[in-house]
């Protein structure tokens, strides 16, 4: 009913404990255990963990002992079943390391890449740099960049102006907790100034950039040059989305809610008076599995045939797997497993339980879940079918129904009087007709 959701849990918290969501229905009432990257958490050893109503509460929580992948496990008499994966991640963030930067130095007009060397982090951070002294702060135009991926201050063509002292700030997103590098002195050579010359492109996006759909995709590009570059972006095999935004004087192509059909090979290019540069890399948009089709709580009798499809959307294409009370079901024998259909031939009552499907991509995975149940009774009548006296006219039809109620099916016989009755092709009696007689249903319950 309540599936564990991903935390994202602050060092600096002062709660000091984090809650992992779980509640399943079931008669008789369903028992909780939890595993942690697969393994079950011995909640008797260790204090700090407590399950509350099929919630995990964990006080105290360390990274190196509780950081990982959550699930939880219900069961009762009758199944088991498996929660999906929740990430339990620690937000933090370090110190720059305290010794002394270098100095660097460059001619004027010449290009610069200040280098901010982040502290330990998690999860992300932005970047900003202080220029002499705080809250002076760089503005970021054609000539100067902060890049959000490397943190690094790009300047394309050094002005006396831009001599002095640089620090980078880096900001948690999750905690706010700032910190600050030491200074880097900028400081301009005395040997002559810096020619012109053609752009080189410092940073730009990966080659091949992978974003779920939905999101906002940004894509990084800046170059070095004498005199400052202008940037430009295209789609190569289309034109660009009419949503896409460009940012940070054109350093940044933003392309908000994407969808699959923004994909492709995207340019951006670095163009002066003396030359261009020309970088391409690839967007490639996916999406996480979303059922189609589910299973359903199915009933069989014994020696049926069970066949399950479960299917899902995806990009990449999810995979299939399996479970079985929370356990990887194996194909053998009578249990076969193709393209997210299981098939079970000829169920038994060890085949009875909880059954889920799992549907995968590297980017996700979903469960669906559906209990089966095997039906086993000795043959019985309704009280409507034990109480027949027919009375009929000469040469009329009558039809005496026998519908026992038993699982598996149970074999049919029929008795006129104490003989056994067969059916007679060359007349008018069968099995279900008969004229103007009673008969008498008897089942051979011995085959049920």
């Amino acid at each position: 009913m309540q599936e564990p959701d991903h935390v994202i849990f602050p060092m600096d918290s002062e709660e000091k404990k984090v809650s992992l969501s779980c509640q399943a229905r079931g008669n008789p009432a369903p028992a909780y255990r939890w595993l942690r990257n697969g393994t079950e958490l011995d909640i008797e050893s260790d204090y700090r963990y407590s399950v509350i109503e099929g919630s995990l509460i964990i006080n105290n929580p360390s990274e190196i002992k509780d950081a990982g992948q959550y699930q939880c496990f219900t069961t009762n008499v009758y199944g088991s079943i498996l929660s999906r994966e929740a990430t339990l991640q620690f937000a933090y963030l370090g110190n720059f390391s305290g010794r002394t930067r270098s100095a660097v130095s460059v001619r004027e007009g010449q290009g610069v890449v200040l280098i901010c060397s982040p502290p330990l982090h998690s999860p992300e951070i932005i970047y900003s740099w202080v220029f002499n002294a705080f809250p002076s702060f760089v503005a970021e135009d054609s000539r100067r960049f902060i890049s959000q991926e490397t943190g690094n201050l790009y300047i394309s063509k050094v002005q006396p102006s831009d001599v002095g002292s640089y620090i980078c700030l880096v900001k948690n997103t999750v905690t706010n907790a700032r910190v600050l590098s030491p200074p880097t002195p900028l400081t301009l050579r005395t040997d002559g100034v810096m020619g012109e010359y053609e752009p080189k492109i410092e940073i730009h996006f990966p080659y091949t950039v992978t974003a779920a759909k939905g999101s906002t995709v940004r894509m990084e590009c800046f170059a070095l040059g004498n005199p400052v570059p202008t940037i430009s972006w295209r789609k190569v095999n289309g034109p660009n989305p009419s949503k896409a935004r460009l940012r940070k004087s054109q350093a940044v192509l933003e392309i908000p809610n994407v969808q699959l059909e923004d994909a492709g090979t995207y340019e951006c290019k670095a163009e002066n008076s003396r030359g261009k540069n020309v970088f391409r890399g690839q967007l490639q948009v996916y999406t996480y599995p979303h059922w189609t089709e589910r299973l359903n709580d199915t009933q069989l009798d014994s020696g049926d045939q069970l066949r399950w499809e479960c299917r899902a959307s995806g990009k990449p294409r999810p995979t299939y797997r399996w479970l079985k009370n929370g356990n990887t079901l194996r194909p053998e024998s009578r249990i076969e497993m193709v393209n997210g259909v299981l098939m079970i031939h000829s169920v038994n009552q060890s085949d009875a339980g909880m059954y889920q499907c799992v549907a995968e991509n590297k980017h996700g995975a979903i469960y669906a879940g559906a209990e089966l149940k095997i039906l086993a009774s000795a043959p019985t009548f309704p009280l409507s079918q034990l109480k027949k006296t027919i009375i009929v006219t000469k040469g009329q039809k009558v039809t005496v129904e026998c519908k026992p109620q038993a699982s598996p099916k149970s074999t049919i016989g029929w008795k006129k009087g104490e003989k056994n009755m067969r059916e007679n092709k060359r007349s008018d009696i069968h099995l279900f007709m008969f004229t103007f007689y009673f008969h008498q249903c008897l089942q051979e319950k011995d085959k049920a």
